[in-house]
Parts: structure tokens; C-alpha cells; sequence
């Protein structure tokens, strides 16, 4: 579909690409929380058939050939497959400003979209995956919590069904566990490694451990400076005057699921 390298690709239900798009504009928002719809611009986008004859048809056309459950990919630098986010129906396009043989087209837009605070953190793994532990420790709040975003949405983030056998050991560096998104980082890397996904919530959590995302319980946790996390993870769940703090909560989960942390 073209010799530019594309920056993102529509796709239809069926994961067939309707067009490779050379950017887009929208794709970060300041915010969901708004009465106008939000739209996307996708730039320079070179249609496949099917998508050109849906441009170019009748209004009858288009309702007899509806295009539903939309995504629009974004592609790493390389080309390969990064997130996909769903898209509403297109509700307009015009002749490209990048390119006359392309076409700029624009969609309902918002249903996922990534915060414009994160926008540095997007690019970051879209130039290059992580590759060292705690990459994401540089960052404030919103950029640990964008990037634990990513991590439980890259494509390839995992492969279903390869766990480790039980009896393993892992160590989870606690020294930047200094919030819930920090934690779910930490345990993330320190079972798949560099930017990988362990959950991002503690219900989360808990369908990790039942299998298929890594590891296989029973196994051993050495979590290092996990003090930063006790003073840190202080949230307590539950209205009670004794509810547990949110790090006394993970370490529940992880007691009734056979996992044995030795806290450093």
C-alpha cells in the first residue's frame, strides 16, 4: 500500500487494512470528559479497495456496505503492530494535504484514546521497546500510570499460554514502588522482564496468578526495598477502622495464591 513508511493503519472487524495512514491528529486528548464529540484526522491515508468504494459510494452504498468496528493501529517505528484503539464511524474525508493520491479522513474518535499528558511516553515505546528494568522510573504519576496503559495494551505484550514452570524465584526491584501503577510495574518486569504485563489492578492481578501471563504458582517473590512500597501503598479498602492497607491486600492475594514473598 504505498513505499512511505506508514505511521498507522485502519483496520476492520476482520484485522483486513482498509488504508495506511502517514499520522493523525486527535489521537491524544486533553480529556474525555466533554459534550462534543471528539474526532480523529487520519493524514495521507492510501484506501484499499473496499475502503475507497465506501469513500466514493452512494449513501445507499455505504448503508448496504456499512464499515462497523473500526480500529485504527498505531505501528512502531519499525512497522510492526503496537496499540490498536476503536474508532466511531468515518464522518468525513477530502483529497490529502500530505499527498494528492491519498485521502484525509476523519472519524468519531474518544472511546480510548490516550491522555495528551502521556503523549512523551507513547512515543518513547514507539521508538523503541523497553529494553532495561525500570525505564518507567523517571516518570511522575501520570507518565507511570500511561505507561502502565501501554503495557497492558502493546500487541505483542505476551504470549497466551507460556508460563514458567512452578518452583521459579523472581525479584521485583521495589526502590521506585512509590504508587499502585509503580507497583504493577515492578511486578510486571519482574516476571516477564523489560515492560512486561503482570496486571493492572488487583482483580488483575489475582487472573495473572491463576496462569497463562508468565509464571505459574507456587513461586517465590524476593521483593527487595519493599518498605517504599509499605509506607507508600497506604490506601486502605473498606470503610472499617482495621480495613487493610492496600499492600497488606496484595500481599493477601498472593498468600492465597500460593506464592511465597520474602519481603527484603
Amino acid at each position: 500500500m504505498g513505499s512511505v513508511q506508514p505511521k498507522f493503519l485502519l483496520l476492520d472487524e476482520d484485522d483486513q487494512v482498509l488504508g495506511a495512514g502517514l499520522d493523525a491528529e486527535g489521537v491524544f486528548v486533553e480529556s474525555a470528559e466533554s459534550d462534543e464529540d471528539l474526532t480523529v484526522e487520519i493524514l495521507g491515508c492510501l484506501p484499499a479497495r473496499r475502503l475507497r468504494d465506501h469513500l466514493e459510494g452512494s449513501k445507499r452504498y455505504r448503508r448496504r456496505n456499512p464499515l462497523d468496528s473500526l480500529r485504527l493501529r498505531m505501528l512502531d517505528v519499525a512497522g510492526g503492530p503496537f496499540v490498536d484503539f476503536r474508532m466511531g464511524e468515518i464522518i468525513e474525508w477530502r483529497s490529502s494535504r500530505l499527498d494528492p493520491e491519498r485521502v484525509d479522513i476523519i472519524a468519531l474518535w474518544g472511546f480510548d484514546s490516550p491522555s495528551a499528558g502521556g503523549r512523551d511516553v507513547w512515543e518513547r515505546w514507539r521508538s523503541a521497546r523497553p529494553d532495561r528494568l525500570n525505564q518507567w522510573a523517571p516518570y511522575g504519576p501520570e507518565g507511570r500510570r500511561e505507561w502502565l496503559t501501554i503495557v497492558g495494551r502493546s500487541i505483542p505484550r505476551r504470549v497466551e499460554g507460556l508460563d514458567r514452570p512452578p518452583g521459579c524465584v523472581y525479584h521485583l526491584d521495589g526502590t521506585h514502588v512509590t504508587g499502585e501503577a509503580a507497583f504493577y510495574l515492578a511486578i510486571g518486569e519482574a516476571i516477564n522482564g523489560p515492560g512486561g504485563y503482570f496486571g493492572w489492578n488487583l482483580d488483575a492481578l489475582d487472573d495473572c496468578l491463576a496462569g497463562r501471563f508468565g509464571a505459574r504458582t507456587p513461586f517465590t517473590l524476593i521483593w527487595s526495598d519493599s518498605q517504599v512500597a509499605r509506607e507508600s501503598l497506604t490506601r486502605t479498602l473498606g470503610e472499617a477502622d482495621d480495613a487493610p492497607s492496600y499492600f497488606e491486600v496484595i500481599q493477601k492475594i498472593f498468600a492465597e495464591r500460593d506464592v511465597d514473598v520474602v519481603l527484603r
